[in-house]
C-alpha cells in the first residue's frame, strides 16, 4: 500500500478533532475551537511516525503528542493536574473505542483498507467515505452520552451560592451540558442566574455573547468574591467561572457540569 504524506496528515487531522470533539463531550470540558484545531493539527502531523519502524521510543513519542494534543486543545489556567491526567486518559479511551469501531467497519465491508503503524491510521479510502463513517460513529456516541448524562443528571440536584458586595445569594442549580456560554476574554465559563430582580452590583463586568434557539444577545458577567456549588450530600466545590443574570423565568443558576470537574 503506497502511503500519500498529505492525505496521512489531512486524514490524522480530522480524526483527531473528531476525538477531540468527543473527548469534550463525554467530559464536559469546553474548549475554544480554535484551540481544537490547533490540537487536530498537531494530532495530524505526529502521525507521520506511522513511517517509523516499531520501537518502544517511537511508543513513547505517540503518548508523547496525546498529552501535548490534550494540553492544547484543553488546559487553561487553574487546571488541575489530576484533571489534565484525567483528560488524557479519556482521550486516549475514545482513540481506542475509535479504532476498534474502524475496525469492526472494516471486518463488516471485508475489505482491507486500513493499514495502522505506531497507533496511527492510514485509510486507502476517499476521504468522503471516512467523513461518513466516523460522522456515523460521532452521532452514535453523542446520542449515547446525551442518554447517560441525562440519566444521571435527575439523580443529582444542587445549590449554587455566591458572596458579592457583602451579600450572599443562593440558587437551585442545573447542571445543563447545553450552557457552553464562556468569556471570550477570561476563557471562563459562564453561570446563568435567572430570576433575581436585584441583581448584585457588579463593578467589573464582561459582556459575553450568546446564542439560544429564539435569537442571540448579549449576557453582562462578573465574578464573584466566592462562588461554590453543592450537591445533595452537602460537598461543596469552589467553582472558577463567571455569574451572568437575567430577569425572566424561575430563581435558578444554570452551569456546565463540566465545571465541576476542573
Amino acid at each position: 500500500m503506497s502511503i500519500y504524506l498529505d492525505t496521512l496528515v489531512i486524514v490524522n487531522a480530522y480524526i483527531t478533532w473528531l476525538t477531540l470533539s468527543l473527548t469534550a463531550k463525554l467530559s464536559h470540558q469546553y474548549s475554544h475551537p480554535m484551540r481544537m484545531v490547533a490540537g487536530a493539527f498537531i494530532g495530524g502531523f505526529s502521525a507521520l511516525i506511522i513511517i517509523l519502524p516499531e520501537c518502544v521510543a517511537v511508543f513513547f513519542l505517540k503518548i508523547l503528542s496525546f498529552i501535548i494534543i490534550i494540553i492544547v486543545a484543553f488546559l487553561r489556567k487553574g487546571m488541575s493536574k489530576a484533571r489534565l491526567f484525567i483528560l488524557c486518559f479519556e482521550f486516549l479511551g475514545v482513540n481506542v473505542i475509535f479504532g476498534g469501531a474502524v475496525y469492526l467497519i472494516q471486518t463488516l465491508m471485508g475489505a482491507d483498507i486500513i493499514y495502522i503503524n505506531n497507533a496511527s491510521f492510514y485509510f486507502d479510502i476517499s476521504l468522503g467515505t471516512l467523513i461518513f463513517f466516523t460522522a456515523v460513529i460521532y452521532v452514535m456516541t453523542v446520542i449515547i452520552s446525551g442518554i447517560l448524562e441525562r440519566k444521571a443528571d435527575r439523580n443529582h440536584s444542587y445549590r449554587v451560592m455566591f458572596a458579592s458586595g457583602g451579600n450572599r445569594y443562593s440558587f437551585d442549580g442545573v447542571a445543563d451540558t447545553g450552557n457552553t456560554v464562556t468569556d471570550l476574554f477570561s476563557g471562563k465559563p459562564v453561570i446563568i442566574c435567572t430570576g433575581l430582580s436585584e441583581k448584585p452590583a457588579m463593578e467589573r463586568f464582561s459582556a459575553v455573547p450568546y446564542s439560544t434557539i429564539d435569537g442571540e444577545g448579549l449576557l453582562y458577567a462578573f465574578s464573584p468574591d466566592e462562588l461554590f456549588i453543592e450537591d445533595e450530600t452537602g460537598a461543596k466545590k469552589s467553582v472558577n467561572a463567571l455569574l451572568a443574570f437575567t430577569d425572566s423565568g424561575e430563581r435558578r443558576a444554570v452551569f456546565n457540569p463540566a465545571i465541576l470537574h476542573e
